[in-house]
């Protein structure tokens, strides 16, 4: 049946950093949602998330939704490809940005990413991720050894850092009812799922309410939310 999507978008630099490298995307009329989280630096990850998304927004709007998601991948391996350029003739160390990006089509929902920021949907009252960390503490989780002191927050690969880059995908179906939420690792590192998933469903403007509560929550990092809400039209 026909999805209507309320979307609530909102970043901060929050109450640490002096600049934000998050940046975000909304293109509801061809379905596209991005988050990015850029790291380098500043101006360095600025440039690499703005860069990312600059060139998300020209995917095209008509068309299948399997080559809308193809587009989406290949902006961001040229946007790799580019970033890894740029890095080497500005004589930078890294110019890179995490990325999570959601595509709707009817029922189906897909979930691209590269990086630790992540992507939840919340359906009766149970907030799943359904993205998965691409980070030294997932991999390290997964073989069941404690993370080495000082290597819990590295990511172990995002759009910019690593030749060749694979984006990771997944489709599932979605319903009215649902409402998912894209954000960097500044808003769900301070958060508890409860609290992440009780904001989502009854907050006014749960976007905002998500950033700001991570940062009263001790956030030092950049926070940026978006949530889509679906329900029949």
């Amino acid at each position: 049946m026909p999805i209507r999507v309320t979307q609530f978008l909102h970043t901060d630099t929050g109450a640490v950093r002096s600049h934000n490298e998050d940046d975000l995307l909304a293109l509801p009329d061809r379905n596209l949602w991005v988050v990015c989280d850029g790291m380098g630096g500043h101006d360095a990850g600025d440039y690499a998330s703005g860069h990312i998304v600059s060139r998300l927004r020209h995917v095209r709007a008509s068309g299948a939704a399997g080559s809308r998601i193809r587009d989406v991948e290949r902006c961001l391996l040229d946007s790799n490809a580019h970033l890894l350029e740029y890095t080497q003739t500005q004589g930078l160390s890294c110019v890179g940005s995490t990325v999570v990006a959601l595509v709707l089509n009817r029922d189906r929902a897909t979930v691209l990413w590269a990086g630790d920021s992540r992507a939840y949907r919340l359906r009766d009252h149970r907030l799943r991720l359904i993205s998965r960390d691409h980070s030294v503490a997932e991999e390290y989780a997964e073989r069941g050894i404690p993370v080495e002191e000082g290597y819990s927050g590295a990511i172990t690969r995002a759009v910019g850092v690593i030749a060749e880059l694979e984006i990771d995908i997944i489709s599932s179906q979605t319903r009215p009812g649902d409402v998912w939420l894209l954000c960097s690792d500044g808003v769900y590192g301070s958060l508890r799922d409860q609290s992440m998933a009780q904001m989502m469903r009854d907050s006014d403007n749960p976007a905002r309410d998500l950033v700001e509560q991570a940062i009263k929550h001790g956030s030092s990092d950049n926070c940026t939310a978006i949530v889509l809400r679906l329900d029949e039209a």
